[in-house]
């Protein structure tokens, strides 16, 4: 078996920010969403790609920060 390399508490305080950090980007993403279909006519390619984006970094970080804190708990 290797080494820790990083300490458990720096660690766990990089998996709650990923898990804040992911929560925020869905949050974005909904929102983004629904100033979108407030506003008349079809939403610009940019806003398209801002949801992308918030969604899809948005599960990466919390996918992430739940793995991690699965690790730190073995």
């Amino acid at each position: 078996m290797m080494p820790r390399m990083v300490d458990r508490s720096v660690a766990r305080m990089i998996a709650y920010k990923r898990l804040v950090t992911g929560t925020l980007g869905l949050g974005a993403g909904v929102v983004t969403i629904g100033i979108a279909i407030a506003h008349s006519g079809s939403p610009p390619p940019s806003l398209v790609l801002a949801i992308a984006i918030f969604f899809g970094g948005g599960a990466w970080a919390l996918r992430d920060g739940l793995r991690l804190r699965r690790e730190l708990r073995r």
